[in-house]
């Protein structure tokens, strides 16, 4: 038994005729009988009987159609899933976005262009810093990640830079440093400030902490942050201030502003990484939409 058979069957059922069938399929009529026969001594049951109005299904047949027009259909739409995955149109797509960037306008843009583009493709979005972003993908667990400062010259990662933002001194608005804005980071030396653990994203804490240091500024750090919301959030309240990139303020809660600084020069590149043995063909659409579409920072710093 073979597909072929069951479509010849398909095509007598349906059009009540060998003859007519055999037209249609086009397939010379002996060549068709011959087919039949071979089909029905596969199933092992009279598919077809004549009657005066020609060739009918047997109880056996009528079930066999039934069964077989729904494997057929099974078989066509497995066809069209499988072409759609190997495409890149149908799929799951695990991507990662640092925890501030989740409700930036611009990204979620992206994301929702993508999805309008790509239905078909179920995207499951998580929260995670930049570091632990790389262990995951590293370890399969995400397909891409959005992050700060990837490994450079990784042998196991590719990556596409979506935009390059720019750190901010973030404040209340009632602290005085808002009203008092200092000229160069140095000054900011012994004020209060809120960062993060430099477990969570090694690489992005040492960039910082490097270029700070060669303008001779170190953060007088009293308390840690699990990640740039909760650093925002314990500056609202007036406990310290903190230095973060510029397009995360457009999560910022009432009373937190931003300042830009005349040294804090430091380039953040906003990056796309994944794998370069990922087998996930959905991921080559968002890599070139995001390509073709480039992510602009807007000015956020008072």
């Amino acid at each position: 038994m073979d597909f072929k058979q069951l479509k010849y069957f398909i095509a007598i059922a349906e059009e009540g005729s060998m003859s007519s069938a055999a037209r249609n399929i086009p397939i010379a009529q002996p060549a068709l009988t011959r087919q039949i026969r071979l089909l029905e001594e596969s199933v092992g049951a009279a598919l077809f009987t004549r009657s005066q109005k020609g060739i009918v299904l047997t109880q056996a047949g009528e079930s066999f159609y039934r069964d077989t027009k729904r494997l057929l259909n099974e078989f066509e739409l497995a066809k069209r899933n499988a072409s759609a995955i190997a495409s890149g149109r149908l799929g799951t797509l695990s991507l990662s976005v640092t925890v501030m960037h989740l409700w930036v306008p611009q990204i979620t843009e992206l994301i929702s262009q993508f999805r309008h583009a790509y239905p078909d493709i179920s995207i499951k979005i998580f929260s995670l810093l930049s570091g632990p972003q790389v262990d995951a993908i590293r370890q399969g667990r995400l397909d891409i990640g959005m992050l700060f400062f990837p490994p450079e010259d990784d042998d196991e990662l590719s990556s596409r830079c979506l935009y390059k933002d720019r750190l901010v001194l973030v404040t209340s608005k009632g602290s005085r440093l808002a009203t008092q804005l200092p000229n160069k980071l140095a000054d900011l030396n012994g004020e209060d400030f809120i960062w993060f653990d430099r477990a969570a994203s090694p690489a992005y804490h040492d960039k910082l902490i490097h270029s700070f240091q060669k303008v001779g500024f170190t953060p007088h750090v009293i308390q840690e942050g699990a990640d740039n919301a909760t650093m925002m959030s314990l500056v609202a309240t007036g406990m310290g201030c903190t230095i973060l990139p510029e397009m995360t303020m457009a999560g910022a809660p009432p009373g937190v502003i931003s300042h830009r600084i005349p040294d804090l020069t430091l380039e953040l590149p906003l990056m796309l990484v994944w794998r370069k043995d990922s087998r996930n063909p959905a991921l080559h659409p968002l890599i070139d939409m995001a390509m073709h579409h480039p992510l602009q920072a807007s000015p956020q710093g008072e």
